[in-house]
């Protein structure tokens, strides 16, 4: 019992890694149901052109009424999919067997038409088939560790071969099955592997960018506050040059009693004087204007869920093995202003979820929730980041984040620094902790967007 009980336990991890892998916004896009309707005219088409076409009748010699049957699994499950699927942004556990079917079935009826055909024609389906399950493969992420669809082509070859024309087709089906499974599985396990490099090079990518925003925002923050403190000192300007003006009017009235110059000649230094003070007064003032002007740009509005969910895609192909959750409130819109607009928010959120699914480089997260709602008392926007990691160490929660420390062997101690910078830069705040039960809490305040 508790064989079966692990082994039930670890079918259903490796399905669920199997779904992280996919693209689910390519699949609902080639799912739906117009593309359907086009596949299921252009079967009966070719069943009829491969049945009664003088020619084909000859290479292929496929019955209609039998190929139209073998295709009808495959396109019933497709319609009904993409019916089922037209609205949805994600697709469920439930909607990947469906999937899984589907994808076989389409595989079964391949294969059955390389089972109905006469020889000759057999030859070139087979061709076809051999594309179809490598191009699934690939497309599907199959690999040794998730054989979910090499599994369903095996069983359709098996269905398929029952209705074999010809004992002939028996050694076609025994070169051409295992190649295609071959192939399935080779491509699939390709594909990951890229998928994996693909993703540490983002990965540097990443740090190197972050290495950047930090020292523009380093860089940003000294001027801002240069600027400040220049602005700070108008009051102190402006009463000294207002002084230094009285000084040169005493001076043009009592000088030319208490000096040896002549009028003119003292009278020509005062107004060379208060020329000097004119020009240092428009001076400090465009210094003034030009310093309120470029202190900061202004914040942009960005739509936290599909940005949101955009991290999710795209940390769940760098981690297929984290289950990344997204929850939005759906109650009122969720807009946020952040200096940079969306690729900076996106790229504070992608650094946090980095670290959650890193931890500290010996233990990372296997599940993260990333829920974003509106703080009911101040109206601001609130995202918390959960996950099931070490957590921060203790001794690292008292203060802020610090710049290059990091407990990952491989990190550069900017992703969580700089963040928190670009947080504050645009008014928000981030807070750190570890849950009650385990693991680190992070939660985002952002200013929000009324309309």
């Amino acid at each position: 019992m508790n064989l079966l009980s692990a082994s039930r336990t670890a079918v259903t991890a490796s399905f669920k890694r199997w779904t992280r892998s996919q693209n689910a916004v390519e699949v609902l896009a080639a799912a739906r149901p117009g593309p359907w309707l086009a596949l299921t005219a252009f079967v009966v088409v070719l069943l009829a052109m491969a049945a009664w076409a003088p020619g084909a009748r000859l290479f292929f010699g496929i019955p209609f009424t039998t190929g139209l049957l073998c295709a009808a699994p495959m396109l019933a499950s497709g319609l009904l999919f993409s019916v089922v699927h037209r609205k949805r942004r994600r697709i469920e556990p439930w909607g990947w067997l469906w999937l899984s079917f589907g994808v076989a079935a389409l595989h079964f009826f391949v294969a059955a038409l390389m089972a109905l055909s006469a020889l000759p024609g057999a030859t070139v389906i087979a061709s076809l088939f051999l594309f179809t399950t490598a191009f699934h493969g690939q497309l599907h992420r199959v690999t040794p560790r998730q054989p979910f669809l090499a599994v369903g082509t095996a069983l359709a070859l098996l269905a398929a071969l029952q209705l074999r024309a010809s004992n002939g087709h028996l050694a076609l089906f025994g070169v051409i099955g295992p190649a295609a499974l071959t192939a399935e599985l080779y491509l699939g396990t390709f594909a990951l592997k890229h998928d994996k490099a693909r993703a540490d090079a983002e990965r540097l990518r990443a740090a190197v960018h972050a290495q950047l925003l930090e020292q523009q925002e380093r860089d940003v923050g000294r001027l801002s506050q240069a600027l400040g403190e220049i602005l700070g000192y108008h009051h102190d300007l402006d009463n000294a040059l207002m002084s230094a003006g009285s000084a040169a009017d005493m001076l043009a009235l009592l000088g030319a009693q208490r000096h040896a110059l002549g009028r003119a000649d003292f009278e020509e230094h005062v107004r060379q004087l208060n020329d000097s003070l004119t020009q240092i007064r428009e001076m400090v003032r465009e210094i003034r204007a030009k310093g309120r002007r470029y202190a900061g740009t202004e914040p942009e509005a960005v739509e936290l869920p599909p940005l949101l969910e955009a991290v999710q895609v795209s940390m769940g192909l760098r981690f297929p093995d984290v289950d990344i959750q997204v929850e939005v409130e759906q109650d009122t819109p969720l807009r946020a202003l952040m200096r940079g607009g969306a690729p900076i928010l996106r790229r504070v959120v992608e650094n946090l979820v980095l670290n959650a699914c890193e931890g500290d480089g010996k233990q990372g997260a296997r599940q993260v929730h990333i829920r974003a709602r509106t703080e009911p008392l101040s109206g601001r926007l609130e995202v918390l980041i959960s996950d099931d990691g070490p957590g921060f160490p203790a001794a690292r929660l008292a203060g802020p984040a610090e710049e290059l420390y990091t407990t990952k062997p491989q990190g550069t101690g900017l992703g969580l620094y700089t963040s928190e910078c670009l947080l504050r830069a645009s008014g928000g705040m981030l807070h750190r902790q570890n849950a009650p039960g385990g693991g680190a809490l992070l939660r985002m305040v952002l200013p929000r967007e009324f309309r």
